[in-house]
């Protein structure tokens, strides 16, 4: 999928560079040739980054949901 059309670049061609150690989309982007053009798609990019480096564990982990008890618990004990 094209995450920049201004550069043309795509998920894969983001992934790749992230994989090679790139943490910042903005660094991704030069090192891919050309830095962010309009910057709509920096948030796409980044979040592709950060899913290069987010632990498998911590993407397949299921968030446990709270009962509607004790979230308002939470909630009251925030108070």
């Amino acid at each position: 999928m094209y995450v920049c059309l201004c550069n043309g670049y795509r998920d894969e061609e983001i992934r790749e560079v992230a994989e090679s150690g790139v943490r910042c989309a903005r660094e991704a982007y030069l090192t891919l040739g050309n830095g962010p053009c309009c910057g709509t798609c920096l948030d796409c990019a980044q979040e592709i980054v950060d899913n290069v480096h987010t632990p498998a564990a911590a993407k397949t982990r299921p968030q446990p949901e709270l009962a509607p008890e004790a979230a308002e618990a939470l909630l009251m004990a925030a108070e």
